[in-house]
């Protein structure tokens, strides 16, 4: 009698185990594809470009050729308020940009495709020149 209860208790242990591991892989699973859309959110894109005209916060740029081939056009984009507008790591206000500058964007890697092309977000715009 007692090992066909030992072997009662040895067959729960194993399938709780078991049901255990697959709810724990499961939301380990879950979380993760939950985290990659934030993840593929925070992809974060640079480009080095020339300021060709600036109004307001508005900007018209051409892409360098040291670029990817990708971002070797022409671009346009909005500084917001949250856009960090950095020189030599202090900040500078828009007035400081002009055309012919040379800037290094950084925009959320969302880019809509047409003539010029449009990026959506961008996050900081560094001042590259020498002096200013």
């Amino acid at each position: 009698m007692k090992k066909g209860f030992r072997a009662v208790l040895m067959g729960i242990a194993a399938v709780f185990l078991v049901a255990a591991g697959y709810f724990i892989g499961y939301k380990t699973a879950y979380d993760s594809v939950e985290n990659m859309g934030a993840a593929q959110a925070a992809d974060q894109q640079t480009f080095y470009a020339e300021i060709r005209e600036r109004e307001a916060g508005r900007f018209l740029v051409k892409g360098l050729a040291v670029n990817d081939l990708n971002y070797r056009g022409e671009f346009t984009f909005s500084a917001t308020g949250e856009t960090a507008l950095l020189w030599r790591g202090t900040a500078i206000g828009l007035s400081d940009l002009d055309a012919g500058d040379i800037i290094a964007v950084t925009f959320d890697g969302y880019v809509l495709e047409s003539y010029p092309a449009q990026l959506q977000e961008v996050i900081r715009i560094q001042l590259l020149d020498d002096e200013k």
